[in-house]
């Protein structure tokens, strides 16, 4: 069963955990391209069989799904201020 909750427009920064996950299954090439450093858009949250997917935008509105968490480790985090005006 899939529920999909949208969520527009909020920036986020991939943790530590999520770069790790995220080049690893989405690795640069032709069609990948993304700065796994950079900010992405928050799209929308999945539960799939009881675990969390986001769906995230690159700038270049390529829609990519990584897991909400990882061992209990998140795989992003909300854009504060500071780092959306620098």
């Amino acid at each position: 069963m899939t529920i999909k909750m949208g969520l527009e427009s909020t920036r986020i920064l991939l943790t530590e955990v999520g770069r790790k996950w995220f080049t690893e299954h989405y690795p640069k090439g032709i069609v990948y391209e993304y700065d796994e450093d950079g900010i992405f858009r928050l799209d929308a949250m999945y539960v799939v069989d009881r675990q969390a997917i986001a769906q995230i935008l690159c700038p270049m509105g390529i829609p990519y799904r990584i897991p909400g968490d990882i061992g209990g480790h998140t795989t992003f985090r909300v854009v504060d201020r500071k780092e959306a005006e620098g």
